[in-house]
């Protein structure tokens, strides 16, 4: 396997009584996350991956999942890095779900393709998103070359950014959007393909 492997959290309060919201920050990890979380550790023990340095978001979910991975690989756990953390969706939709999204939300994501750095009160701009994504792909690098395999603990949309960044995409609408269409089910494991391999 790779020297950088990045980790979706397990499965959080909000995504199991609302999956379909944007999962407020403070969300924490449910019994079958904690569960799910420790089955992804025993996996890459039989795969005898074992990484010297795992690292996470600081939202409560994924810091929660780094610390039953790395207990259970008997690996170091980092400090939570900011540059790790999801998409920083507006405060008026935490914890709602698109049927409850309000008028300002939604005029916002009409035009947000055409104004990239536009963003409402405690979000993240399309343009800050791809350019995180960017130096999250590039921090992962470093980890790797300064402490040898890398497990990173992040979200489905930030671990996407990475993805798109990783397959050479920049444009801040066209990363958002391929982070947005990203699949990866909780607990799951995504490694990038190394550069030149087919």
């Amino acid at each position: 396997m790779t020297a950088v492997v990045w980790m979706r959290h397990g499965t959080c309060d909000d995504g199991l009584c609302r999956p379909s919201a944007h999962a407020r920050p403070g969300s924490p990890l449910t019994l079958a996350g904690m569960v799910e979380a420790e089955l992804t550790a025993r996996r890459l023990a039989e795969r005898q991956w074992k990484p010297a340095l795992v690292v996470s978001s600081p939202l409560r979910r994924a810091h929660q999942t780094a610390s039953i991975v790395a207990l259970a690989l008997q690996a170091h756990l980092a400090s939570p890095a900011a540059v790790f953390t999801e998409w920083q969706a507006p405060h008026c939709v935490l914890g709602r779900t698109p049927a409850d999204y309000p008028p300002d939300y939604l005029a916002w994501r009409s035009r947000r393709d055409q104004q990239p750095n536009s963003a409402l009160p405690g979000g993240e701009s399309l343009h800050a998103f791809a350019n995180r994504a960017a130096e999250a792909e590039a921090v992962a690098r470093v980890l790797a070359a300064k402490h040898g395999a890398v497990l990173i603990v992040s979200h489905r949309l930030l671990i996407g950014g990475v993805a798109a960044t990783h397959a050479g995409h920049r444009d801040p609408p066209v990363v958002f959007r391929l982070a947005s269409d990203f699949r990866l089910p909780p607990a799951q494991l995504w490694a990038p393909r190394q550069r030149g391999s087919p």
